[in-house]
């Protein structure tokens, strides 16, 4: 390297790296595999050193389920609106008249996130 170069590695030749098993399956093998692992909330590939190892050394990824991502959507969406009403609701209490578009714009955002919420859970039944 000549003065003044800099390398552009990154130092990935130095990470340990752990061997990989590899396996052939069937199409109709693998949607199983996907499935069932999907149904623990694991990778897939967690999901087989589970399978095959008692104790595995590596840690497993479990995934969030559906239904736990969609109420932490929920969870936020609801945060939000409610921190924007308790604001009106401060202004309110020190006298303050609340602009009318603001409570306009409240309002809609509430109707807004119930359709939504209410989409999303009639999806998930």
């Amino acid at each position: 390297m000549k003065t003044g170069e800099h390398s552009t590695s990154s130092g990935s030749e130095t990470r340990r790296r752990h061997p990989r098993v590899y396996s052939r399956v069937s199409e109709a093998e693998r949607a199983r595999i996907e499935s069932d692992a999907a149904a623990l909330g694991m990778s897939v590939g967690g999901y087989l050193r589970w399978l095959a190892i008692d104790r595995p050394e590596t840690r497993i990824m479990r995934r969030p389920l559906a239904d736990v991502r969609l109420l932490a959507q929920i969870k936020g969406q609801v945060g939000r609106i409610g921190g924007n009403i308790h604001q009106l609701l401060r202004l309110a209490n020190r006298g303050e008249i609340p602009w009318n578009e603001e409570i306009a714009v409240a309002a809609k955002e509430v109707s807004d996130f119930l359709a939504v919420a209410r989409d999303l859970l009639r999806r998930a039944e």
